[in-house]
This record gives C-alpha cells, structure tokens and sequence, in this order.
C-alpha cells in the first residue's frame, strides 16, 4: 500500500510529535529531503516530508518570518514539515510562532525527539515505498499472469477483457478499426456511446498503431490504445481513471489483445480460402439462383451486390486482405499472386469510405451494383475502373456512362484493351467460341435487326433470339437501352483495335527479321 502521513506517524519507532495536524486528510508521502535553507521549494519535487534542525530559524524569529518559510514549504509541494529537537540543536521544542504558521498554513508539523535521527525516517520512508513497489510489481505480474492464462484458456477476448476488469476495476471496450464494438466489459458508471467510439475510429485509424490518445468526453476519461502487431487491427478503449503504475498493465494488456486478434486472423485462415473459392464460384454459377444460394450460404444476403478489385500494393496483399476482412464484414474476398484483392461486397455498403481509410493511396475499381447472377460483369467492371484508377489516383466506380469517362482517359492501348475485356468478358468467357460475339457483332451491324443478322451468320433466326436472350443475361443489362448497344459497339470497336494493332506490330516484326537483298 502507499506510504500516507497517518501511516509514518503510526510509527512507534519514529515517535514524531504532533504539532499540528488537522487530520482531515492524509496525503501520500512519497520521498523524505534534509534542507536548512530558508527557500527549500525549488530543491522539492512534491509529497516529501522536509527535515530541518532549523538552523536559520532562530528561537526569536518573527511569525512573519515563519508564515513566509511554511509558506515556501508548502508551496514546494511537501506535505509535511518535521522539526529536530535536542539540546545540542538550534531547538529543544517546536517555536510558537512555527506551529502558529504551521496551523495558519495548514502544513502538518511534527517534532522529531532528540534520539531519532533524521536518517531513521528517511529509511522508514524509503523502506515503506519500496515494499509498495514490489507489492504493484508483484500485482502487475499476477495480472499479467491472469491476462495470459485468460487468453491461453480458449475464452478469447471476452475473457481477457473480464480478467482485466476485474483485476484493476476500469472498463474495456474492444472494437475493430471502424470503431463497431466486439467485445464491453461489464463497467461501473457511464460508457461512451457507439456513436463516440465511431467518431474516435475515424480520428485515430488513419495513424495506425501510433493512434493512442487520452481524452475526455461528456466527463468519461478514456484511453484509446491501438491493437495489431503490424498493422492495425482494431482499439481498446479503457473507461475510467488509470493511476500512476497502470501503463505497464496497460501494455500488458494491448500486447495479449493483439496477440488474440492475431490468433483470431490464423485461426479463420481456413475458412478465408473457402470464402475465396466461393468467390470464384458465384462468378461462374449457372443461374441467378445457384449464385444467390451460394452468396446466402456465405451470409451475403440481398438483392445487389458489387464487385471490387484493388492493388495491393508490393508485397503487401496479405495485409490488404486482412484490412478488408475486418472492414468488409461478410464479404467474400480473394486474391490472386500478382493480381489484384478483390471482392464481393453489399450493394449499399460504403466501400469507398473503407478504401479511403485502410486503403489510402492504392489504385482501386468498383464494379456497378447487379444481382448474384450477373456478378461477372461486376467483377470484370472493377479490374476495369482499376486501371482507370491507376493513372488518375484515386479510386474509381464504375457507372452508366463511365464509358465516355473511361475512352477519355484511355488514350494508350492498354486501357483500350481493357475497357473491352470488361465489357465482353462474360461473353468471351462463358463462349469462348465466339459465338456470342459474333452474333452480338452482327446484330449491331445489322441495325439491331434479328433477320439481318441472322443472314450474315448463316444461322436460323430462332438461333439469333436464344443468342441475344444469353447475353443480356451474362451482362445483367437488357439489350433494348440505347446505353446498352452503345457500350457494347465500343468495346467491339475497342477489341476490333487492338487486335488489328497486335497483327500490325506481329506483320512489322516479321518483316523486319526477313534478311535483306536476294538475287
């Protein structure tokens, strides 16, 4: 236990006489100082009992000389003023005017008898203070022990945030980096509400794990302490006044909280590769209802949904997906060596506030909102605006009229490449006959018209109609919207062009390799 004035007082061995002491409070002592200058404060740290034979207080000094001296004393920050007493001293009692300006001051004064010497009460002092050190050291590593035992017990962090509460009495709340609540511990007094915690999220998540911070809000102390060992992984948010020895808990704490998010992350790896073959699996899903069903046996369940795609960034993936599995809850999220992270989100939710907060300064598309069965085109719209997003910086959705953006800025090859092989890619993919393109091709050509088109494909009319009634389903867009038509002949017009770019540089290279001269 600290060491307070009642408590040095109480010691028998110290026989301290009371001079003055009102008792209505008992301070904490925490050091003892020898000084015979009449201006000791600024040789005082604070909670010290000053020692002094009173050299420089002769037996006649003044009480106004008095009041000045326990005045400086007390402003010094000592919380006591012990007087040497003895025949061979300036004193052999404590001064009336001393324990006048003692009691004017309300400094606590004590005379200390002539075989006493002042070391003994700087042991018994110091002797008090160490024990109280080790008694904070030795709860310190039975809490921690707790904490550890908490984790290794398989109750996760529910059970390492009850431990904590009730080992040191001051609340946790544990959240993931958007500030949603995961784990609250039962906690005496008011609570931030959900609403505060969101807002300190976006305060704090873009600084990662330097995001700590004390704070005061509507009266509630808190502090805020990131979770993660490379990356951000989530808060804890302590509610309550911590005393002076409580960072090296508190450490203790943040480190097996975000060894837990930790454990929690390798433990769900299993499950994360299943999530990422059931990703490919939508795209690839025979009808709307098989791709509902299996989006709804992943808990993604809705009407619409989008597709995303975003660079990862050098060597980076790994953390990027974890990022998003904390941010995208239920998404279905893969990734692919050298290829982009992508997913499966919710229609409504708010992809680009999560991209701009854990994915800040990585190029990244988002697909157009669709149903389960056209999520193809979603997926192939993302890795298209992906591009996009790469040479203006900044993330990029896809929408209607996105085509007229997008051949804007592809001005190179490339990107013409690209916007073709997202809007075609769920013909080409599903066909890769051909087919599908050709009759969509000529049905353009053909003004839009069934017999036409048929003609130039040597095909049956009927064969025309099953063909169109194919593509709108894989693009998840009726055929009838002039919006529609339009893409669809640039991104034949785009693939027409590269293609004829590809045989041209081919044609250039061969010519360039014939040897030269001849008979």
């Amino acid at each position: 236990m600290p060491l307070t004035l009642s408590a040095l007082t109480g010691n028998t061995d110290l026989r301290l006489q009371v001079k003055h002491w009102t008792r209505e409070t008992d301070p904490m002592v925490t050091g003892a100082h020898v000084s015979e200058l009449l201006r000791p404060s600024e040789w005082l740290a604070g909670g010290e009992i000053l020692m002094t034979i009173g050299l420089l207080l002769p037996v006649t000094v003044t009480a106004e000389d008095c009041r000045s001296y326990v005045r400086d004393v007390k402003g010094g920050g000592a919380v006591a003023l012990a007087l040497g007493l003895g025949s061979d001293l300036p004193h052999q009692s404590v001064p009336r005017t001393l324990a006048e300006a003692a009691a004017a001051e309300d400094l606590p004064l004590f005379g200390v008898p002539e075989d006493v010497p002042f070391i003994a009460i700087t042991s018994a002092v110091y002797k008090a203070l160490v024990a109280d050190e080790r008694q904070s050291l030795d709860r310190l590593v039975d809490l921690h022990k707790a904490l550890t035992f908490s984790a290794a017990s398989g109750g996760g962090l529910e059970a390492i945030v009850a431990t904590w509460t009730s080992a040191t009495n001051i609340g946790a709340i544990v959240t993931d980096p958007l500030g949603l609540r995961i784990v609250t511990s039962d906690t005496v007094g008011a609570q931030p509400t959900d609403e505060m915690l969101r807002d300190l999220a976006n305060v704090l998540a873009p600084k990662g794990l330097r995001s700590a911070m004390k704070t005061t809000i509507d009266d509630i102390p808190l502090e805020i302490q990131p979770l993660g060992t490379t990356r951000l992984r989530g808060f804890v948010v302590l509610v309550g006044n911590a005393g002076s020895r409580m960072p090296v808990a508190i450490t203790a704490l943040t480190s097996i909280l975000a060894l837990e998010f930790e454990r929690r992350w390798l433990s769900s790896e299993p499950d994360r590769h299943q999530r990422a073959r059931a990703f490919q699996r939508v795209l690839v899903a025979e009808s709307e209802s098989d791709a509902e069903a299996l989006l709804r046996a992943s808990g993604l369940t809705g009407e619409e949904f989008r597709c995303i795609a975003v660079d990862p960034g050098a060597g980076a993936a790994a953390d990027l997906v974890a990022d998003l599995s904390l941010t995208i809850r239920g998404g279905l999220i893969r990734h692919t060596n050298g290829g982009p992270v992508e997913a499966i989100v919710m229609a409504d939710a708010d992809i680009e506030q999560d991209l701009r907060r854990f994915a800040p300064n990585l190029a990244a598309g988002i697909g157009a909102s669709t149903t389960p069965g056209t999520l193809a085109a979603s997926q192939a719209q993302a890795v298209a605006a992906l591009v996009t997003s790469r040479n203006l910086g900044h993330p990029v959705t896809y929408r209607r009229g996105f085509t007229q953006t997008w051949l804007t800025n592809a001005t190179d090859l490339e990107m013409a490449q690209t916007f073709s092989d997202a809007v075609l890619a769920p013909l080409s993919n599903a066909d890769p006959s051909g087919a599908l393109l050709a009759t969509v091709e000529a049905w353009l050509t053909a003004n839009c018209q069934i017999d036409p088109a048929a003609d130039r494909l040597h095909v049956h009319r009927h064969t025309v109609r099953s063909r169109l009634r194919k593509i709108e389903q894989l693009i998840g867009q009726p055929l009838d919207q002039l919006d529609t038509r339009v893409e669809l002949w640039l991104a034949l017009t785009a693939k027409g062009r590269t293609t004829q770019t590809t045989r041209t540089r081919h044609h250039s290279k061969k010519t360039k390799t014939q040897p030269r001269g001849g008979i």
